[in-house]
């Protein structure tokens, strides 16, 4: 086998290793979260919700192949995680929600994104102290290379229940982020119900 050919076989199994490896973490901490064993699960272990799992239920692709292809990943890490934390709701299992996703994430290493895309805080134009009085904070962020210069392609926020992302909240994080309109805001949104959950995402 060429080496080239034999190098890339090499890094495919790395990536799937570490995906398997990030659903696993995030599976532990969903126990520590508080696993309820009498919940129904599927074969696989997680909450069916008593019949069903995730459904995404609505998608707005923006167009662009490399920003939709980061919006499907991220939806499928979100799904894995909310299957696996079970049944939860109100703040907390929204901050569980976030927590494990932004762990999950760092652990793809993703392009564009790698370990420090996730969960940042902006002001001005630039990252600033996480959390600082008067930052926007952004769940993920595409850029057009591993730098903190490179270019922001699209930005990613999640949201549960009743939280949706408005027109304002857009608008601060392109101020924030000092990108224009040309750059997606994409809301990823996890709706709970009795015996099913779904996750839609849609782009402003």
């Amino acid at each position: 086998m060429p080496q080239h050919d034999a190098s890339q076989t090499l890094d495919l199994e790395i990536a799937a290793l570490r995906v398997q490896l990030a659903f696993l973490y995030a599976g532990v901490e969903g126990i520590k979260a508080g696993f309820r064993h009498d919940q129904s699960r599927d074969a696989r272990g997680r909450w069916d919700g008593g019949r069903g799992t995730v459904i995404v239920t609505r998608v707005e692709a923006t167009g662009n192949a490399r920003i939709d292809a980061r919006t499907k990943t991220l939806v499928d890490v979100v799904k894995e995680i909310v299957e696996d934390l079970g049944g939860g709701s109100g703040a907390g299992f929204g901050i569980q929600v976030h927590l494990q996703s932004a762990r999950a994430i760092r652990s793809l290493d993703l392009p564009g994104t790698g370990r420090h895309g996730v969960e940042q805080s902006f002001s001005g134009g630039g990252l600033v102290r996480y959390g600082l009085d008067g930052s926007v904070r952004t769940d993920v962020i595409l850029r057009d290379g591993r730098t903190e210069s490179a270019p922001i392609l699209a930005v990613w926020d999640i949201k549960t229940g009743r939280a949706r992302l408005s027109a304002k909240r857009v608008a601060d994080i392109r101020a924030a982020l000092n990108v224009g309109k040309d750059v997606p805001v994409i809301e990823i949104h996890i709706e709970r119900g009795v015996s099913v959950k779904s996750v839609v995402f849609r782009w402003m």
